[in-house]
């Protein structure tokens, strides 16, 4: 479908548009471009003036040009954390705690938003990412299992149509994969465990996909909260505050 585009500055009108699909993940980082003959052709501009609002976005730092490649979402737009961060981060057992603690905040209300706001196309996109994790319940690649346990998060985050919690998650992807694939290393040998997991995640995919906001917020929480347990009870000498996500289970709303 051919979107119009009326006069004013028509670079920059175009320039809005390409920014507004890059702040809502339509076009993800590390994302191509549609090439300045398809751009001009969707937006009824000229091509001088699509290649003028490309060039306003790479000024910003939005976007890169590869010369006989194409256009690029830029790669790091996502990214948080230098790397030598990430490797404190990755690397600390005090702040894999952290971590769930975060998660804990952030996963319950993106979950809410996605019961609330998801489209059929969004939630048929969960039901997927969700039977991609459990078509790899018997693999040994732990970085397979972790990369699809992350997606279906994602999956979760497009359908909250929030953009702060999307970008935010999605820049913490490698952070998160990395957390996930250590617990999953912890419980490797006790299936009771994972058995218990698979039976959250399927909780919250359902509460989700069948549009219940709260009850998903929910059973997130009991998820994550089940993971801290679990991995503290594996690990007793761990000096870090304990049980600091479970007693968020019983605390007062906010």
């Amino acid at each position: 479908m051919t979107v119009k585009v009326t006069t004013q500055k028509v670079s920059d009108q175009v320039a809005e548009r390409l920014e507004k699909l890059i702040l809502d993940g339509s076009l993800p980082a590390g994302g191509k471009l549609a090439s300045e003959r398809d751009l001009a052709l969707d937006y009824g501009v000229s091509r001088p003036s699509v290649r003028d609002a490309i060039k306003k976005l790479e000024a910003q730092g939005l976007v890169t040009r590869k010369q006989g490649d194409g256009t690029f979402v830029t790669k790091k737009l996502n990214d948080p954390f230098a790397e030598p961060l990430f490797e404190l981060l990755a690397n600390s057992p005090d702040s894999h705690y952290d971590l769930l603690e975060f998660r804990f905040a952030l996963e319950g209300v993106t979950s809410y938003y996605a019961a609330l706001r998801g489209t059929p196309s969004e939630f048929d996109d969960i039901r997927h990412a969700f039977l991609s994790i459990e078509q790899l319940a018997d693999s040994e690649d732990l970085d397979l299992v972790a990369a699809a346990v992350v997606k279906f998060y994602l999956a979760i985050a497009d359908a909250s149509h929030n953009v702060m919690l999307l970008h935010l998650l999605r820049g913490l992807k490698d952070l998160l994969i990395h957390n996930v694939k250590e617990n999953l290393v912890v419980f490797q040998s006790h299936n009771e465990i994972r058995q218990q997991l698979n039976l959250h995640r399927t909780e919250l995919m359902e509460t989700i996909v069948n549009g219940e906001p709260e009850q998903a917020r929910q059973a997130n929480r009991r998820h994550l909260a089940y993971i801290e347990k679990s991995l503290l009870a594996l690990d007793q000498d761990n000096n870090k505050l304990q049980g600091s996500v479970r007693r968020l289970l019983s605390s007062p709303k906010r």
